[in-house]
């Protein structure tokens, strides 16, 4: 009974000289354990500061994005002032109304401009960049947008995307007089949608056939037309394509 007794007491005190022993451990290498805890500590402070960060240029970027399109949907000054008109309320961050057309388009472009400059081509920037190049084409810069179209087309990841990035770098080329080069991007665009399914494939063939017509080669442009009722029978452009088959036969 005695030593039974003996052996329990000993099973506290040896709980107590674990605790003791590790104490003394950290006593001694309390400058490690003190350099783990503040690594730790910088560690997790700077990671929720990081996030804190990116949140906030979230934030900032979708704002600014935000602006580019007010910019773009700006109100156009009247011609003639109506002296007895209310005065127009000004918007917090002062989007400006601009006398034409040409200067609001002008004004969205260099917005674009600096919004990637300030957050960069990726995201918001490459729809920035997108928006860009539509309006090179309308303010006649048609060279500049297709090659800004061209480079989204390049790095760009979703088909949907490709396709209307192929065929504003098509139709800049066609407006620039480059119909040769038009073509070539029309077939390419036809050619990548025929593998992807039939999405966009009746839209490229259908500018194709334009192309050639416009080259005087109302034969291979009948041909293409006729394609396009081949391979998408229900395509929504088949009215037009009636007409314009219509024209050719009486030529």
């Amino acid at each position: 009974m005695a030593k039974a007794f003996t052996k329990e007491l000993k099973k506290p005190d040896e709980f107590v000289s674990f605790w003791t022993h590790l104490g003394t451990k950290i006593s001694e290498n309390r400058r490690k354990v003190i350099a783990m805890v503040v690594t730790a500590a910088v560690v997790v402070a700077a990671s929720w500061g990081v996030m804190g960060y990116q949140a906030s240029q979230a934030a900032k970027a979708t704002a600014a994005f935000a602006r580019i399109e007010r910019l773009a949907t700006a109100e156009l000054l009247p011609e003639k002032a109506d002296a007895k008109a209310p005065a127009a309320k000004a918007e917090e961050d002062q989007v400006p109304r601009f006398k034409t057309e040409k200067e609001r388009l002008e004004a969205t472009i260099k917005e674009a401009d600096a919004f990637v400059a300030a957050f960069g081509r990726d995201g918001l920037g490459r729809k920035a960049l997108l928006g860009k190049a539509g309006r090179l084409l309308a303010v006649g810069q048609p060279g500049e947008a297709a090659t800004l179209y061209e480079t989204l087309a390049a790095g760009e990841t979703d088909p949907s995307l490709r396709a209307v990035e192929q065929e504003g770098a098509a139709a800049a080329s066609e407006a620039a007089g480059k119909l040769d080069d038009a073509l070539r991007a029309y077939t390419a665009l036809a050619d990548s949608s025929q593998r992807a399914g039939t999405f966009y494939l009746d839209r490229a063939l259908f500018a194709k056939a334009r192309i050639l017509e416009q080259q005087g080669k109302g034969k291979d442009a009948e041909q293409i037309l006729r394609e396009i009722l081949t391979k998408v029978p229900k395509t929504p452009l088949r009215q037009q394509i009636d007409d314009r088959l219509a024209i050719l036969a009486e030529k």
